[in-house]
């Protein structure tokens, strides 16, 4: 088959929704697919353009016999509502072209977000009398609406007819997760259309963590500090006030340090809030390059995530399943509603408390001090969880569900 994968961040971006469009296109030219990209140049998620990209409209690339067609994106140093709006619609505008360059595919797959560029292929699979399938890896409006990033913009309800215009056009329209299909069923896609695509990961690969004691020199963190971190994208929805508030309650607590590791629009105000407590005991540390985010995971003893209250469940972080596989402890905040908090919560796979109270989550990391035996148990399980998500059977069964449409 020829398969057009199309996503606003790609290869050599290595966070988040880039993961997954990178690796579902990497793995259908594994299996002797002739596969192209249409994407933008790389800046997530440390918003941040490569010198070499700045200036240039478009360029071809190759990797793992994957023909990448970049073209031009506006990235704001500060990224608010409306700058992200002029930045999906240079995406879109250079996409345009470039889908035309890509020539005529016989299934084209993109992952949302933004929602646009769902309407932007379901015209191509109209040009190209291919398939469309929409993975929806997270709900743009929803989520952006409810953290008031769109501030006064009258766009939502146009967003919505959009949104479901490019749904009601496509072929299959997926999701990582059972409330994010729940989502889809709400939103009134034909149910014959639904399929739970879950994010994946290889879990051999991994389990394989970096050098044990570099990130802590790198850094300057003796040995005997328990490092208790969050590192990813420093954004509105994951509430890492928390994580302050925290480390201002065990400021005491000599053998403890807080990391914020990252990059992301809440950066500042997060900073802003850190001075205001003077807290000591917690450091902000720059986003970290795929090997130095391996040799964090090698030294750092319990990972934090945390998700902010929003009105519909539609976060679920790309990083989890990695974890997992790592054997790292994971400590959540999350609002007792969420699927995140649910699944981790039932299964027993990490320490788990609500976002909104200070209290539950300073018991959790009591039992982290006490260096609970429970723990190893939360670690273990979470391994058994994540092998459902191995990145052959996932893909596999996807691809055999792509071949099936594009042979009716």
């Amino acid at each position: 088959m020829k398969i057009l994968v199309s996503s606003m961040a790609f290869y050599p971006d290595h966070s988040g929704i880039p993961l997954y469009s990178s690796d579902f296109a990497f793995y259908a030219a594994e299996n002797g697919h002739q596969v192209s990209v249409v994407t933008g140049f790389p800046f997530y998620p440390s918003w941040k353009k490569r010198k070499e990209d700045k200036g240039v409209l478009f360029r071809t690339d190759h990797h793992r016999n994957v023909k990448i067609y970049r073209g031009y994106i506006y990235v704001p140093r500060k990224p608010t509502g409306f700058k992200r709006i002029l930045q999906e619609i240079s995406f879109l505008f250079f996409s345009f072209i470039n889908f035309f360059r890509a020539g005529r595919q016989d299934v084209v797959v993109v992952f949302i977000t933004p929602v646009l560029l769902g309407v932007l292929a379901w015209f191509f699979k109209k040009v190209y009398g291919a398939r469309l399938i929409i993975n929806i890896q997270d709900f743009q409006v929803e989520a952006a609406d409810s953290l008031g990033l769109l501030g006064r913009l009258p766009i939502v309800p146009l967003m919505h007819k959009l949104e479901k215009a490019s749904f009601k056009g496509a072929d299959l329209v997926t999701s990582i997760s059972d409330g994010m299909v729940n989502i889809l069923k709400q939103k009134g896609v034909d149910e014959s259309k639904i399929y739970l695509w879950p994010n994946w990961i290889d879990v051999d690969e991994a389990s394989g963590l970096g050098i044990k004691g570099e990130f802590r020199k790198q850094f300057s963190i003796p040995d005997n500090k328990t490092i208790v971190a969050y590192a990813g994208n420093v954004g509105e929805k994951q509430g890492l006030s928390t994580l302050i508030d925290l480390a201002v309650h065990f400021k005491d607590w000599d053998d403890l340090v807080f990391l914020i590791i990252g990059e992301g629009g809440d950066l500042v105000n997060l900073k802003n809030y850190h001075a205001e407590k003077k807290v000591d005991n917690l450091r902000f540390l720059p986003f970290l390059d795929p090997r130095g985010y391996k040799n964090f995971l090698a030294d750092a003893d319990v990972i934090f995530i945390s998700q902010k209250k929003i009105p519909k469940d539609i976060y679920f972080p790309s990083k989890l399943l990695g974890l997992m596989a790592g054997k790292k402890l994971i400590f959540l905040a999350a609002d007792q509603e969420s699927e995140l908090y649910r699944v981790l919560k039932n299964n027993d796979l990490a320490l788990v408390g609500q976002i909104s109270n200070l209290a539950e989550l300073k018991g959790c990391m009591n039992q982290i001090l006490q260096e609970n035996s429970d723990l190893n148990k939360l670690k273990e399980n979470a391994w058994g969880f994540v092998r459902q998500f191995d990145r052959k059977f996932v893909l596999s069964n996807v691809l055999k569900k792509i071949e099936s449409l594009v042979k009716l």
